[in-house]
């Protein structure tokens, strides 16, 4: 499934997430110094419309921010304050859409645009309409700042469809995959739902009925135009990646992650000597982006239960497991057994202490959470489908 997402490390993305965070801190006391340390950011960087960013700037922000000791409501804070008209072109584009269907689809289509470390995937199962959020670009992340990362997320999708058809329109449940965490009081006050945990994915579900809901600010002309520069957009981002970063992405695509370089350069219609060439011009080799994408999709698997070292070799495409273990210590310094045992002990405790305060709630509508459960299953599909 292709999101058209760039490299975490290249910078596409205005810091409006950053901006935000640094006014959040400030008004509890902490300097922007603090949350952009190691960023490569400042606070004059942050007031320049030119200014671009990349996923991995971001990610050094939060992680600041957790490291800060912020409050346990700070991720809640962050996703309310992000409303679409901060997502420039795109966020323009998703508040004028005619349907909160096309809402949903062009959303999942174009979250390029938007600097995002975990993946949305939009789906229809049963009655419902729901997000479901993937491991995205950058996979070897701490627990903690993982959960940020959720929390964040769905207060801003939730704060999207208030954006659209008003503070009435709440999910209907919201399920996370980890354990339940020690505020987790504030997961139902902020996102107005119920909630559970220990779920084997990270999903936010709303009632179908709202997929054919017309926002309120619909405008058929203002978004199909907007679309278009979206296009635009993506284009001189896809054009920006260089030639490396087109064969990254081509290799994260293809069903076997062994694949090798006459594979991939039959994709690119071209023979193997051009595509060596190619990538010798810009400094790296076929080799190097294998090992980058091997490696990203080992620490993923590693970090889940179930699979056995041998399993993991297999999937990410070495033909026993031995090999795999020399090459994942070439890579991380740790054996896969060692990366999976701190993972696991990390897990255990992941979350650095926080000060107690809460923030508001979002805002509530008489009545509550529509109901309790949600129906899953017949007529699962992904809403991209057709």
């Amino acid at each position: 499934m292709s999101h058209r997402i760039p490299p975490p490390w290249r910078r596409h993305y205005p810091p409006y997430q950053i901006a935000a965070l640094v006014r959040l801190l400030h008004g509890k006391g902490l300097p922007a110094d603090a949350v952009l340390a190691g960023t490569g950011l400042d606070a004059a960087a942050l007031e320049d419309v030119a200014c671009r960013t990349s996923v991995m700037q971001h990610l050094g922000a939060w992680r600041n921010a957790l490291e800060l000791g912020a409050d346990p409501g700070l991720a809640f804070q962050l996703g309310r304050a992000l409303h679409l008209p901060h997502h420039g072109t795109c966020g323009l584009m998703l508040l004028s859409c005619e349907s909160v269907g096309d809402y949903f689809r062009l959303a999942q289509a174009y979250q390029g645009l938007m600097a995002g470390a975990m993946t949305l995937e939009a789906r229809t199962e049963g009655d419902d309409a729901l997000w479901v959020l993937g491991d995205g670009v950058v996979r070897e992340l701490p627990e903690a700042l993982r959960v940020f990362l959720v929390e964040q997320q769905f207060a801003q999708l939730a704060t999207q469809i208030h954006d659209l058809l008003g503070p009435e329109v709440r999910p209907n449940l919201a399920r996370f995959a980890y354990p339940a965490p020690p505020h987790r009081s504030i997961y139902a006050e902020q996102l107005q739902c119920p909630c559970v945990f220990g779920w084997h994915r990270n999903e936010l579900r709303f009632d179908g009925e709202v997929l054919s809901q017309r926002p309120r600010l619909a405008n058929s002309f203002t978004s199909a135009a907007l679309q278009t520069a979206c296009e635009g957009l993506l284009a001189e981002i896809e054009d920006s990646l260089g030639f490396a970063g087109k064969v990254y992405q081509a290799l994260r695509l293809l069903p076997d992650p062994g694949a090798g370089m006459k594979t991939v350069a039959s994709n690119f219609k071209m023979t193997e000597r051009t595509l060596r060439r190619r990538l010798a011009v810009e400094g790296t080799s076929f080799s190097n982006i294998a090992d980058q994408v091997r490696h990203s999709m080992a620490t993923q698997h590693l970090q889940r239960p179930g699979a056995s070292v041998e399993q993991i070799a297999l999937i990410t495409g070495f033909s026993d497991s031995a090999n795999f273990r020399r090459a994942f210590l070439r890579w991380t310094g740790m054996t896969p057994a060692q990366f999976r045992r701190q993972h696991q002990e990390r897990r255990a405790h992941p979350w650095p202490a926080r000060a107690e305060a809460s923030p508001a709630p979002l805002t509530a509508a008489p009545g509550g959470a529509r109901r309790a459960g949600a129906r899953a299953g017949a007529g699962a599909g992904n809403l991209l489908a057709g």
